[in-house]
């Protein structure tokens, strides 16, 4: 077997079990509460703490690093997709939020763009 296919191997196998640990949401929602923000960027380096929002029943508070205050807004959740909308404040039009279940329900997670996530350990 080539190196190429090797690694192709891996990597597929990689994917197969982070999706293996995401589940489906179901009827759950986002729950209130701090959801803290990292970044992951290449395998083997950390990821960076982009700072932490607190989710209170349609509002949201934004802070960065720091605890410094980034802003507040308002954000809907569509429970068909999954997926939160930030209507106002500072992530509006400038994140998505495809929420998932992690740790067997214990972890709330939602995707903010494709390499950064926020999550809530109840």
């Amino acid at each position: 077997m080539t190196v190429k296919r090797t690694t192709v191997i891996v990597i597929l196998f990689v994917v197969g079990l982070c999706a293996l640990r995401a589940e489906n949401p179901g009827a759950t929602t986002p729950r209130n509460g701090k959801y803290t923000i990292y970044s992951y960027g290449a395998v083997g380096n950390a990821p960076i703490f982009l700072g932490y929002f607190i989710l209170s029943d349609g509002s949201y508070k934004a802070f960065l690093p720091g605890d410094k205050v980034h802003g507040e807004g308002k954000y809907s959740y569509d429970s068909a997709r999954h997926e939160v909308t930030w209507i106002s404040g500072p992530y509006a039009g400038a994140y998505g939020g495809s929420f998932t279940l992690e740790m067997g329900g214990k972890r709330h997670q939602l995707r903010l763009k494709s390499t950064t996530i926020a999550g809530n350990d109840g």
